[in-house]
């Protein structure tokens, strides 16, 4: 790179910057399912495309920009975790004594890929037919019994049964096939 002139070098970032704004979208759909809003979603879009940007000569232009620029993304996502949980101490209970409690029992990687996973298994229910869909989202999301999910549907409670039973087969087959 060194034997560049530096008109060279500044239109090789340029390009590279360039090709970066290009993927602007789909940063911006993984940060927002990390983050779970759209102002911390923008942020961390930014943040990444201004981090990859100082870090170009670090890619290996044989690899994939996208999975670069997703694993840069989780991360800066990670540390900016790591940093707001922080130990969390009490001082004026006396019980405490200085022990320290953590605002999470997951590690961040943990909390992450849960994150993910969550959004991959929403999109999918998505993709149920809607009497699944149902009883899928009354039972796992909302918590109902079955007589409650019989109640709210007006079926009987053994066809919420069998209909959460292929729920879960349909859903548990469509997952298999993405991982």
């Amino acid at each position: 790179m060194k034997e560049l002139g530096e008109g060279a070098w500044k239109n090789v970032a340029d390009e590279f910057l360039e090709r970066l704004q290009h993927h602007q979208r789909y940063l911006y759909q993984i940060a927002y399912r990390l983050t779970g809003n759209r102002e911390d979603a923008k942020d961390l879009m930014q943040e990444t495309i201004w981090q990859a940007h100082q870090k170009s000569d670090k890619y290996v232009y044989e690899k994939s920009l996208k999975a670069w620029l997703r694993t840069l993304m989780t991360n800066r996502f990670r540390d900016q975790k790591r940093k707001k949980c922080v130990p969390v101490v009490t001082l004026d209970d006396d019980s405490v004594q200085g022990e320290k409690f953590y605002v999470s029992n997951l590690s961040v990687e943990e909390q992450v890929e849960q994150k993910i996973l969550l959004e991959r298994i929403k999109l999918e229910i998505g993709k149920l037919p809607e009497i699944y869909q149902r009883v899928l989202i009354l039972r796992h999301f909302h918590g109902y019994t079955y007589q409650e999910v019989s109640k709210k549907l007006e079926i009987p409670e053994g066809t919420v049964k069998t209909q959460l039973f292929r729920a879960r087969k349909m859903l548990k087959d469509r997952l298999a096939n993405k991982f």
